[in-house]
């Protein structure tokens, strides 16, 4: 024995334990393997062997572990593994004693890689399985059946050559998975072939189970099997070992090794590793399902049978769990339609039931299935629909119906004073409105509330005065004239100017030439008809910029110069107000104006605000002055 695989030996001090037997013709988990599995900490990498008895699988198996005679092997006729042995044996051992396998984190769900073993350790468990075609065996699908299942890795060994027989095994074992019906929301976990032709005494390349799956086949039995295996691994490899004793004997032994080792992810389902506890009562389930379908299967089609025998049955089990899940009706429920499970219940029956051939007891039992269902749940929802009518509240319901209406112009001497507001005449209705639980009303009819009144339709004008704020104080204007500021060495950069906003307006000027109500500002910028964005400096606390919010800049800037594209940057130092109280009047009234640009249009903006620079009058007059 190699001295690598003997000091495992060593370590390990273990043999095979049973794990699925048969006795008396029925299956039976072995509580020494389920013992085994219980122990195994942390996440769980099934290899399964299957295939061809007396084809060396409790040999190579051994050999995977790294163990001479982990699993019994014998050249004698008679079948050496009987159901299913199994053996546990923690993956840092196996990583530990074979070199060149890269790590490999990509295949564990979550994150959990190689990085995570120390905190949550893999082990290999390594099933062997009772040969399918050895004629002194048993045949027992259940064995393939078992293994197909919770197999992350699957193994299929067959005899001497590469032959179509292995591979209709190897189908019909696929076949005969679907049978396992397992628990809702569950799914068989996704899974890896490694077809080995072991004792070989051919030529094959690595590509000969691909060339033959994908060949054109014209029996419909060949191509039938072919599909099987297609569609059930995703990723297939081929291997083919000598016989014992040939040069490349161990070295393909060692390939098979490092590729199952290679190959190692946990098995999920749910994307969620299957824990020892959780893989245990998977098995359990799988073979106690099995079970009951066997007996179903092969006993003779008879009424009394499939009737009295398994569906009677299976409809009392099936409406005793729909009837345990149907909810207690307290109160009303709006979403009590979402737990009917009178559907799932029906599709549960139809797919435990659908082995059955006999579609007139099917019939007759569905039917029984069905009444029983709907009787008690018609009962659930006559009392939901009781509680339903019942009152859950009361509210008191308004509407304005409207009178005349008529054009009034704001008025005074600002800049708004010709825009003219529609003002809406209206009196209010009212009406009590009785709110059941279950969503349905019951309404009076509407009553005069005598109410009476008058509201702008233009709504952004409605309380003018005190929604949009009127600032004035003196800031510094930075010029935009490259010229001027070179010529006076930078001190012309900034001029003082006095500012007011107000009415949706940006309004400046020069008090040395701006002196009577009659003369024009030096500039302004008009919110209603330009739509505009402040911006506060990053890096100088009293710089604060007024932009075009439009990538098409200004819409109209004859009011001021420098452009369509120009920022209008000001300074608060010295000023009576600071930044923020400058920049928070500046937006409010932007937002004014964009809303009131919204609701009066770009046409009436210009007819009844205009877009001329505004005398030093209509700048002053504001009653909101702060």
């Amino acid at each position: 024995m190699p001295e690598g695989r003997r000091s495992t030996v060593a370590a390990l001090a273990q043999s095979a334990s049973p794990l699925l037997k048969f006795k008396e013709g029925k299956a039976v988990l072995h509580e020494q393997g389920l013992d085994l599995i219980r122990s195994i900490p942390g996440r769980i990498y099934p290899v399964i062997l299957m295939g061809d008895g007396r084809a060396g699988k409790s040999y190579l198996a051994s050999r995977i572990l790294g163990l001479e005679e982990a699993f019994v092997s014998s050249d004698s006729a008679e079948p050496v593994t009987e159901g299913i042995d199994a053996i546990v044996c923690p993956m840092s051992k196996l990583l530990a004693e074979t070199p060149g396998v890269e790590p490999n984190t990509a295949t564990a769900p979550q994150g959990e890689g190689d990085e995570l073993e120390i905190e949550e350790p893999m082990h290999m468990l390594i099933l062997d399985c009772e040969g399918g075609n050895n004629a002194m065996a048993d045949i027992r699908t259940l064995v393939n059946v078992f293994g197909s299942v919770i197999g992350t890795e699957v193994i299929f060994v067959c005899n001497a050559s590469f032959s179509e027989s292995a591979l209709q095994s190897l189908s019909a074992t696929l076949a005969a998975r679907e049978l396992i019906i397992l628990d809702e929301g569950s799914k068989l976990p996704e899974q890896k072939l490694i077809f080995v032709v072991n004792k070989n005494m051919l030529k094959y390349d690595e590509n000969t189970l691909e060339n033959t799956l994908r060949s054109e086949q014209k029996d419909p039995g060949r191509r039938d099997a072919r599909q099987v295996v297609l569609t059930s691994f995703s990723q297939r490899r081929f291997i083919s070992i000598d016989v014992m004793g040939k040069p490349n004997f161990e070295n393909q032994v060692d390939a098979l090794r490092a590729g199952v080792i290679q190959d190692r992810r946990p098995l999920t389902m749910g994307g969620h590793c299957v824990g020892a506890g959780a893989l245990c009562a998977l098995l359990e389930h799988i073979v106690n399902e099995m079970q009951s379908m066997n007996e179903v299967t092969f006993t003779s089609m008879k009424r009394k049978v499939i009737l009295d025998g398994f569906l009677t049955p299976l409809v009392a089990r099936l409406f005793s769990d729909a009837e345990n899940s149907i909810p207690e009706v307290e109160d009303y429920d709006p979403n009590l339609d979402d737990r009917d499970c009178r559907a799932a219940t029906l599709q549960k029956f139809d797919t435990l039931a659908a082995r059955v051939s006999e579609v007139a007891l099917l019939s007759e039992a569905r039917a029984d299935l069905q009444e029983k269902l709907d009787s008690v749940w018609f009962k659930v929802q006559r009392l939901n629909a009781a509680f339903g009518a019942q009152t859950k509240e009361t509210k008191t319901e308004h509407k304005e119906i409207l009178g005349a209406a008529r054009r009034v112009p704001v008025g005074g001497r600002g800049l708004l004073k010709d825009v003219e507001l529609l003002h809406q005449a209206f009196r209010t209705e009212v009406r009590t409105v009785i709110i059941n639980k279950n969503g349905s009303e019951e309404k009076s009819d509407w009553e005069d509330a005598g109410t009476r009144g008058q509201k702008i339709i233009e709504t952004a004008f409605q309380s003018l005065s005190s929604a949009v704020p009127a600032l004035r104080g003196t800031l510094l204007k930075r010029s935009p004239s490259i010229v001027k500021t070179v010529m006076t060495l930078g001190v012309g950069e900034f001029q003082t100017r006095r500012c007011i906003v107000k009415e949706g307006h940006f309004i400046w000027w020069d008090t040395q030439r701006v002196k009577k109500e009659s003369d024009a500002v030096s500039g302004s910028i008009n919110f209603l008809i330009n739509r505009a964005v402040v911006v506060e400096d990053e890096e100088n606390p009293n710089l604060f910029s007024i932009k075009p919010a439009l990538h098409s800049g200004w819409d109209d800037a004859s009011c001021f110069s420098g452009g369509t594209n120009r920022e209008l940057t000001f300074s608060c130092e010295g000023s009576e107000r600071n930044r923020e109280q400058w920049v928070n009047a500046i937006r409010r009234n932007i937002a004014f104006a964009d809303l009131a640009f919204e609701q009066l249009g770009r046409g009436r903006v210009k007819r009844e605000v205009g877009v001329e620079v505004p005398l030093l009058a209509q700048a002053l007059w504001t009653p909101s002055t702060v």
